[in-house]
């Protein structure tokens, strides 16, 4: 879990309780990095949680601001633990998160293990919209041409896997996309849970993280990597990236429906 200077303590909170008290099945291994200096309300926070779990918390500091690529590599490299469970420190794991991608991952068939999520914007179900990705691994490299294809919050990953594959790339944007891509070429499996076992954070402004040429540019960036290995032809990197070029331009609010109406499901 890396924590930066603008997270919401509270929410930090929220996040480390829902894995360290509410799991059936809880983590010998907490890594948190503190991706720069923090503010004094979460070094409080992260300290309470320390006090009460020292065999568990593990923190590290870095001195200056690095970015998600960078503080994730580095946390990445000082797990002990052959598998890794992604968690954001505003997102809220069900209680049996760990119980079922453990179910999953002992089956011994796969590398990636991800789950669908339920959106929330103040408190978990006020939008009852879900991000539910494909479930088989064949279904999953398909739909990785298009967009990526794991819940990055609700991930567990083999860590020998991932650093084969060169682990997290040092850029702002698309860390773990092109992760699940750089992990499929080494052989990688991956797997999907259709059931829900993350709430994850959308008010954040999530929609406006995801406009503007700037964020279209490391998406350029990747398809052309896909173009480049022939994982994607010129005819699907055409249209692919028109699709996303319109998306990237449109106005806050019209993407923000877009996502709402056409890249979520809703449950009345």
């Amino acid at each position: 879990m890396p924590v930066y200077i603008k997270e919401n303590p509270g929410y930090l909170c929220q996040s480390l309780n829902s894995i360290l008290l509410d799991q059936t099945t809880k983590p010998d291994e907490i890594v948190i990095v503190e991706d720069g200096p923090l503010t004094e309300e979460l070094y409080d926070a992260l300290a309470q949680f320390y006090k009460q779990f020292p065999d568990i918390i593990k923190i590290y500091k870095l001195e200056s601001n690095m970015g998600m690529g960078y503080a994730m590599n580095y946390g990445l490299n000082k797990c002990r633990n052959e598998w890794i469970f992604r968690m954001d420190s505003d997102d809220i794991a069900l209680p049996t998160r760990f119980e079922k991608q453990l179910e999953i991952i002992q089956t011994g068939k796969y590398d990636v293990v991800g789950s669908a999520t339920e959106e929330f914007n103040i408190t978990a179900g006020d939008l009852r919209q879900f991000r539910i990705m494909p479930e088989n691994h064949a279904d999953i490299i398909k739909f990785m041409k298009l967009r990526n294809p794991i819940n990055h919050m609700t991930v567990a990953f083999r860590k020998e896997t991932a650093i084969k594959a060169g682990g997290y790339w040092d850029k702002r944007y698309f860390e773990d996309y092109n992760l699940w891509y750089e992990m499929f070429k080494v052989g990688a499996k991956f797997y999907n849970l259709k059931e829900v076992l993350v709430n994850a954070r959308v008010g954040n402004n999530m929609v406006e993280r995801r406009s503007g040429y700037a964020y279209y540019q490391y998406e350029n960036e990747l398809m052309k990597k896909f173009l480049k290995d022939k994982f994607i032809s010129s005819f699907e990197y055409g249209i692919v990236l028109s699709i996303k070029l319109v998306l990237r331009i449109l106005p806050v609010k019209i993407l923000s429906v877009f996502y709402q109406k056409f890249l979520r499901e809703a449950n009345n």
